[in-house]
Parts: structure tokens; sequence; C-alpha cells
């Protein structure tokens, strides 16, 4: 048997992780002393927690391993694998429009343009959302980790044969913008089946009547449409009614640059009252 002390320095892991292991059924003690609360962990343990923190250096999240080892499932592990590579795969591309955007924005300013253009004219409307079901997924992340919230609702999807039905949307529930811990809700609108009776992350999304800007361009420019709409919501005597929300009309895989990205920014209004 080895102490907890022994059995972290074993998995390259703290006794506070371990201990949290524990409350989430991941890895529980083989023993636990009921005069003192000392936890032990037998030798048929090692693999497991060795196997843990080998899954966690390829950034498999604590649920998806925990499945992995409950149902010692081998066809369930390469899946998640595989999607790791894609999502590996997906980074290093977004990296390289980013420094293809960087280039070229370097390029604008040794060539004479300017810092900041403010030629840019944005259309803002008011549009009716029809009540949708979705897959929907709630975190508080750090923003360039959506594309894992979204991997995984994907996944949902994939587990529970749904079908797509509409553009992936993200919402916002903080009222200020937090980049190392946002708040958000990714959504996944999917079509209505016995199927999704089945899936626990179901809701109905009817967010109304919204005001909506369509914005081509790097996510990082999406602020000039927040700020495009904001603006025709307050001239038009509206008010914010909930969380807003994006939907990615395309993804970065189908274009070859972040300039091509297609965002319709959503934000559900009312009318003010007098």
């Amino acid at each position: 048997m080895y102490s907890i002390g022994e059995f972290s320095k074993i998995g390259s892991v703290s006794r506070k992780t371990l201990r949290y292991y524990d409350e989430i059924g991941l890895m529980s003690p083989a023993f636990v002393n009921q005069e003192n609360h000392y936890r032990y962990y037998s030798d048929e343990q090692v693999y497991r927690i060795l196997l843990i923190s080998e899954l966690k250096c390829y950034d498999l999240r604590l649920e998806q391993i925990k499945a992995i080892l409950d149902s010692e499932d081998e066809h369930l592990l390469v899946h998640f694998l595989e999607q790791r590579i894609q999502e590996l795969d997906n980074q290093m591309q977004e990296n390289i429009r980013l420094k293809q955007c960087i280039e070229k924005k370097v390029q604008q300013i040794q060539s004479g343009g300017k810092l900041m253009d403010k030629n840019l004219v944005l259309e803002v409307g008011a549009e009716e959302y029809a009540p949708v079901l979705a897959v929907c997924r709630k975190a508080v992340i750090e923003i360039s980790q959506i594309s894992n919230v979204i991997g995984s609702v994907y996944e949902e999807i994939y587990k529970n044969g749904l079908k797509q039905n509409g553009p992936v949307m993200t919402f916002y529930a903080d009222e200020e913008f937090h980049h190392e811990h946002a708040n958000v809700e990714v959504c996944i609108p999917v079509e209505d089946s016995q199927s999704v009776q089945n899936c626990e992350n179901v809701k109905l999304l009817a967010p109304g009547m919204c005001a909506v800007c369509v914005y081509t361009g790097p996510y990082s420019k999406l602020g000039e449409a927040y700020a495009a709409v904001l603006k025709w919501i307050d001239e038009n005597h509206y008010e914010i009614a909930s969380a807003p929300f994006d939907c990615y009309i395309n993804s970065p895989q189908e274009v070859k640059s972040p300039e091509e990205f297609v965002t319709k920014v959503c934000f559900p209004i009312k009318q003010k009252e007098n």
C-alpha cells in the first residue's frame, strides 16, 4: 500500500488533485483509515494513475478520461485521441492564419496604411429568431479555448446520433467581457427526433427579436460589430432583453484566411419602456 504522499509522487500529481479525483469518482483510495482518515492506494492502482497522468498530458478532459477508464473501451480512447489530433491540427491552422494576419497588417502599415481604419460601414437590422432545439454546454473558460467546448458539444451530438440544424452559437452571460474566464454557453441547433429525448443537454432556444449584424473578418475584430449593434439599439429606442450571442456562419476549417470568417452578431432586444 502507498500513502497519499507516496502515490502523488508516483503519479506526478498533488495530494489536492488526488482528493479531487476521489470526489469526481475518477480514482478513490483503496483504503481509508477511519481513525485518522489517512488515504492509501494499492499496487493495482499504479497503472491507473499513470494512465490518467498520460492522458492528461494529451489534454483530454477528466470526464473523457473517466469514461475511458470506466468502460475500458479502446475504441472510445481512439475516438477521443483522434478528436484531440483534429483539435491540434485546427490550432496549428489557426496559428498559421494568425501569422498571415500579422504579416498583412505589417505590410499595410509599411505601405502607408492607417493604424486604424475607421471607414468600415456595418449594416444592422432587426431579425426574428424562431425557437429551435439545441444541444448546449456552459463553461467558464479562457476564450481561446472555446473550440474545446464546441468540440464537446459535437461529441454529444455524435454520441446521440443527432443531426445538426444550424450554425454553432455562442451565448455570453457576463455583462462585461473577461478574456481569461469568459462565462459562455455553446449551443448547436439539432433536428427534432426521438434521439433528442435521450440527450440531457438539449434545450429550446427562443431569443425572439434580435438586433443583428453580419460581420466578415477575424474574430479579434468582432468588437466593431458589437459597437455597431449597441449603437443601433440605442438609436432605435430598444434595450437588451437577454444574453447576446454569436452565430458562426462558417468555420475556420472552411476558409483560407481569418478575413473570410463570417459571424452574425445577435443581441436579443425589446422596446424601451417610457
